[in-house]
């Protein structure tokens, strides 16, 4: 995993239920379309913009998993099992990752460009089941 500034995890490491798929992306001599999410939304689609340094999120859901995505910029999602202390980081670029519920996660941008993130929330908001922290 390329280094973005930010705190560093072991290469290739996992947190339990997450799940990493690629993106398929579909070529020609106009342009490209990326299928960020293969299937209905259930929920609701965010954009997250973390400034150069920044981390937002840092939260966890107690029935409420969410895919997400790179746009633009550079950084990490990184996530953390509040059980284990098991923590990761995972490039978003080219990819979707899956949070389940119950899994701390937080958006990092690298230090010299906004982080933009698409994410879509297995549900509508409920503003009781946002938990604060959990990631280091």
């Amino acid at each position: 995993m390329r280094d973005y500034g930010v705190q560093s995890r072991p290469h290739g490491a996992r947190v339990r239920g997450v799940r990493v798929e690629p993106i398929q992306v579909f070529s020609d001599a106009r342009g490209s379309l990326h299928k960020l999410l293969p299937g209905p939304v259930d929920g609701e689609v965010y954009l997250v913009r973390a400034a150069p340094g920044a981390r937002r999120g840092d939260h966890r859901h107690a029935a409420m998993g969410e895919w997400f995505t790179a746009l633009s910029g550079a950084g990490v999602l990184r996530v953390a099992d509040p059980e284990s202390g098991e923590s990761a980081d995972y490039d978003l670029r080219g990819a979707r990752v899956y949070v389940p519920a119950g899994l701390a996660h937080v958006v990092i941008a690298g230090p010299e460009e906004d982080f933009v993130v698409l994410a879509f929330a297995e549900r509508l908001h409920d503003p009781d089941d946002v938990f604060p922290g959990g990631c280091p």
